[in-house]
């Protein structure tokens, strides 16, 4: 039996290291520095960036939204704005509320 257990943990810890995680962006990585640089908890900021991450990724957001953010972070309020503005109609607000509500998730209740 000790074998069985031993041998199958063998095969996990085979197997988990074969699942490698792709690295994360540029944008994921200042998106949730500039989170932290701004007061932000690190587990808090890093849940928010890849709740942008899976919109990306799933096609579900324009990729200029992550732009926006990073540059609103940075305190760029009107090159945020502009880029905001060049979005067709819909996505300006549809994409926007997809990602606030995304990353209301990683709130934690008190």
């Amino acid at each position: 039996m000790a074998r069985v257990l031993a041998l199958a943990a063998m095969v996990l810890a085979v197997s988990a290291c074969g699942e490698s995680t792709p690295p994360l962006s540029a944008e994921h990585v200042e998106l949730a520095k500039l989170c932290v640089d701004g007061g932000g908890e690190q587990a808090h900021c890093e849940c928010q960036a890849t709740k942008v991450d899976e919109l990306l990724a799933a096609g579900e957001i324009n990729p200029k939204i992550q732009e926006a953010l990073i540059l609103q972070a940075q305190g760029k309020e009107d090159e945020a704005d502009a880029i905001m503005l060049a979005l067709p109609y819909n996505e300006r607000f549809e994409h926007s509320s997809l990602v606030a509500t995304r990353q209301l998730e990683c709130e934690t209740p008190n």
